[in-house]
């Protein structure tokens, strides 16, 4: 979810734009902000920013690549940890702040990692970018 925002703040900004990434830490949980100067997000569009399949520019002759799925992604992602994420935009030329708050568990132990890992974790990776490859992976001990 990190890259996912990242990247879209990096291709929705324009050279000698900026892109900031602040993290905090608070007793009970974790922010994520990345915010950037770029094409920004219009008013109307705005409520729809998450879901699948949407984007701003809709044309057959978009500048930027992609499905729309990222962001639907990314709100899943942060959903299934129990957290939000939210987006802000003075509108379009007025840059973009994306805002995910998770909330914070106990880190398990180094054996309760190593059990994870002698079971078996399955990782699955998907980038719609083309430089970028479907990859799917099954770790063993």
């Amino acid at each position: 979810m990190v890259w996912n925002l990242l990247s879209n703040a990096i291709k929705f900004t324009p050279e000698g734009g900026r892109v900031d990434v602040t993290l905090e830490q608070r007793p009970s949980e974790a922010s994520l902000v990345v915010t950037d100067t770029g094409v920004g997000i219009s008013p109307a569009f705005l409520p729809y920013v998450f879901d699948r399949f949407r984007q701003a520019e809709a044309s057959s002759t978009r500048t930027h690549g992609g499905l729309g799925l990222g962001l639907a992604i990314v709100r899943h992602l942060v959903e299934l940890h129990g957290g939000t994420v939210r987006a802000a935009s003075a509108g379009e030329g007025q840059g973009t702040t994306f805002t995910v708050i998770v909330p914070l568990r106990a880190r398990p132990s180094l054996a309760q990692d190593a059990e994870a890992l002698r079971r078996g974790a399955n990782v699955f990776s998907v980038d719609s970018s083309a430089t970028s490859a479907c990859a799917a992976r099954t770790a063993t001990p």
